[in-house]
């Protein structure tokens, strides 16, 4: 039996359980410096003076460092170049250049010799600021005479993304119905159990630095810190260790990166820095935070004729991954429906916030949200199931493979590969209970009980280039070693590309040894984020392992005196077709191919191959969520009673990561629907900066999340797979919102932002 497909427990959970697992802040690094950073109070200041004399004074402190102590870190981080949509230019300093722009914006820096000493010489440090004037709103930013975040650029628009495909205004003109709505979905963070740290070592004699981060993307990392320190890309070593948690928010380069590598070259000693949980709500990454006009066109029949949406997203100061976002949702409007018409404007506006990036589902949760709002509420005026209104828009199976006629943000045709979107919805539907559940809703309403059901398709363009790589060799003692650049933050590699090279090599799992995310190991990765490591990182293995595989049956052939096309190698042993007692272990065939003659043979020594795979566009996984809910008439709190999700991930390397991956992106999009929501005051200042104000989801409110596939594997790679990373966060703000609004039944206000705020139902039910 191949081993892709089967549910094989995850293999690294054992050395996290066992208390094994080595992150940064295990590294056993003597005599090491520890960093604290001092942070602007202000969203918008000018920087009078830094006096750092009281600081370094303090027991411990090793010395105090402002962005003049650190030229290296002027200018040290512009935005990335990431196709589709282009921003304006800046490069921003890694320790503020005389303005402030965000509360939480580093200025200095104290080093010593542990952490209490670090912070209390950051508490030491008297920062003189002038306040300026601070730009909160994202409308009001767009305004005539409003404060600019970057006065250079004249405007606060950072880019504009625009789609067109067919006719909207000829859409307009024949609907029977228009339904037109403004949506706002909230600000969040991400909030991965291990807040980001940092560490590094520069040795003198080599001249090079060794750099650990719990980043997504040590290959960036790297680049970053080889201009800011004029080093060759070599001369820096990036390692990602185990990383507890990432969901695209450890993706971007953080000044704290730069930081540390700066100063252990200056200092010549280890330097580290650990995030603390309080302060990552002003120093990494918010999301999220987007505003739709939204427009929906229909037929009588239910039929769409077209969708137009402009919307707005509020990306804080600086954009660290560019506009990616913007292209993320526009793309993702239409869904899984036939739309022949469609109209979109995103418009990216920097604030004095913290700045904005991916994080799971990376703008698709807001476009989902979106659209199937404005397909409940269609429903509803045209007095249709919501369930019949989706049936008669969904693209069908024969339709696949189906060409949008837009573009994606990788700038290749859209074109849904592969999918049965209507068996979908069909099998959500009946794990649901939706046949009976008008019956059982009204018992309930009979019972002063406010039932709803809510629906939410979606689908997540995943696999995304440029490329990524894999190295499958075969070790003295027989056991195989697959080494790649991706990092992994919690979605078992260690695991599923492992079960990859079993499969194609013909070796058991407990075999295959799997490590990644480090620069001095791979030569190059764009690294794990956009569900793209089992898609392309998996079809690297394959490829690799099947170079291996050929190799090894080469040397066997050779040493039993057979045709090479004879030899099969199954169970970690190479035999001849028919006479398994006629063979050889890898472990020898791995000697073999070190003989003279065998590597003039294969044209190098040993059992080894690397090979890439760059993709020439994305591929589309899908999937349909139902949340069953119910709403207390007295205080408006909901309860999630129960969620169900379908979903097609293609061919699944492993059914339970598949299903645990969907299980967490649900909690994850319940938080996003009911409680998670970054809230500024208007002078730019957090005001849910805890995790008393930032309401996570915890477990006693969140159901049995009861998954199911329908899967289709994709035709655009061998092992016919398809993303599954983020996909499951995606819908759930959509279906939850929806559920609620079935409770409150016709008559009550529309929903139209998430989270859903209790005092609000309560007045509505």
């Amino acid at each position: 039996m191949g081993m892709i497909g089967q549910p094989a427990r995850r293999r690294e959970d054992l050395r996290f359980l066992t208390g094994r697992g080595r992150y940064v802040s295990d590294l056993p690094l003597e005599h090491a410096a520890h960093v604290a950073v001092v942070r602007s109070p202000h969203a918008h200041a000018r920087i009078v003076s830094v006096d750092a004399g009281t600081a370094r004074a303090q027991p411990g402190v090793l010395g105090v460092f402002s962005l003049a102590d650190l030229p290296e870190l002027r200018g040290a981080l512009p935005p990335p170049v990431v196709p589709g949509v282009a921003v304006k230019p800046y490069r921003q300093s890694a320790l503020a250049d005389g303005v402030v722009r965000f509360s939480g914006e580093a200025v200095a820096v104290v080093v010593a010799t542990d952490s209490y000493a670090a912070t209390d010489g950051a508490v030491a440090v008297g920062v003189e600021y002038e306040p300026l004037l601070a730009t909160v709103d994202p409308e009001a930013a767009l305004e005539a005479g409003a404060q600019l975040v970057h006065a250079d650029w004249g405007t606060n628009v950072a880019a504009t993304l625009t789609l067109e495909m067919g006719d909207f205004e000829t859409a307009l003109r024949r609907a029977a119905i228009v339904v037109t709505r403004r949506v706002r979905c909230a600000r969040l963070t991400a909030l991965p159990l291990e807040p980001r740290t940092a560490a590094a070592r520069w040795d003198r004699a080599t001249a090079s630095l060794h750099v650990w981060s719990s980043t997504q993307m040590p290959y960036g990392v790297r680049q970053r810190i080889a201009e800011a320190l004029g080093l060759a890309p070599e001369a820096v070593r990036v390692t990602a260790p185990d990383v507890g948690g990432g969901f695209g928010t450890k993706g971007p380069v953080y000044p704290e990166e730069l930081i540390v590598a700066t100063l252990a070259r200056r200092l010549g000693r280890p330097v580290c820095w650990t995030d603390t949980r309080s302060a990552s709500f002003f120093s990494t990454t918010h999301a999220g935070d987007q505003l739709h006009t939204a427009t929906l066109a229909l037929a009588g029949d239910g039929r769409i004729l077209g969708l137009a949406d402009d919307f707005l997203i509020d990306a804080g100061a600086y954009l660290p991954r560019g506009a990616v976002v913007a292209g993320v949702t526009a793309t993702h409007l239409v869904g899984l429906y036939r739309v022949p018409a469609f109209r979109c404007r995103g418009r990216v506006v920097v604030t004095h916030k913290v700045p904005s990036a991916p994080y799971r589902g990376a703008g698709r949760p807001q476009a989902t949200f979106v659209a199937e709002r404005l397909m409940d509420i269609a429903a509803g005026e045209l007095g249709l199931d919501p369930a019949d209104l989706r049936r008669r828009n969904l693209i069908d199976a024969a339709e696949m493979p189906f060409d949008r006629g837009l573009l994606y943000r990788d700038g290749m045709p859209m074109v849904h590969d592969s999918g049965d979107y209507p068996t979908l919805l069909e099998k959500a539907l009946e794990s649901a209970g939706h046949r009976t559940f008008r019956a059982r809703q009204a018992a309930a309403r009979r019972e002063g009980r406010l039932l709803g059901l809510g629906i939410a398709a979606y689908n997540e363009a995943t696999g995304i280039g440029p490329h990524e790589g894999a190295t499958v060799g075969v070790e003295s003692d027989g056991r195989v070693r697959v080494i790649v650049g991706a990092p992994c933050q919690g979605q078992g590699h260690e695991t599923t590309l492992a079960q990859v090279c079993a499969h194609r090599l013909g070796v058991g799992l407990e075999c295959v040894a799997v490590t990644g995310g480090d620069t001095g190991r791979f030569p190059a990765s764009a690294g794990t984020y956009a569900s793209r490591v089992a898609v392309i990182v998996g079809s690297a293995v394959a490829q690799a392992a099947d170079v291996v595989r050929d190799k090894a049956r080469r040397v066997a052939a050779r040493a039993l005196e057979c045709d090479a096309d004879d030899i099969v190698i199954a169970d970690g042993r190479a035999h001849v077709k028919g006479a398994p007692d006629r063979g050889l272990g890898l472990a020898a065939l791995a000697a073999l191919a070190q003989h003279p003659d065998v590597v003039r043979s294969l044209g190098e020594p040993g059992l080894a191959a690397t090979r890439y795979v760059s993709p020439e566009s994305v591929t589309w996984a899908s999937g349909v969520h139902v949340a069953t809910v119910e709403v207390d008439r007295e205080t408006g709190a909901v309860s999630v009673l129960a969620y169900h999700a379908v979903h097609d991930a293609g061919h699944e390397i492993n059914p339970l990561i598949v299903a645990g991956q969907t299980q967490g992106g649900a909690v994850q999009g319940i938080g996003a629907a009911l409680g998670e929501e970054i809230v500024y005051d208007a002078s730019g200042q957090v005001l849910t900066g805890t995790l008393m104000d930032y309401a996570l989801p915890r477990a006693d409110s969140v159901p049995a999340i009861e998954v199911a596939s329908y899967d289709s594997p994709s035709p655009l790679n061998p092992l016919g797979l398809k993303g599954t990373g983020e996909g499951s966060a995606v819908p759930g703000p959509a279906a939850i919102a929806n559920a609620v609004a079935d409770a409150l039944g016709a008559g009550a206000p529309e929903i139209t932002e998430v989270p859903i705020r209790a005092r609000l139902l309560a007045r509505r039910s």
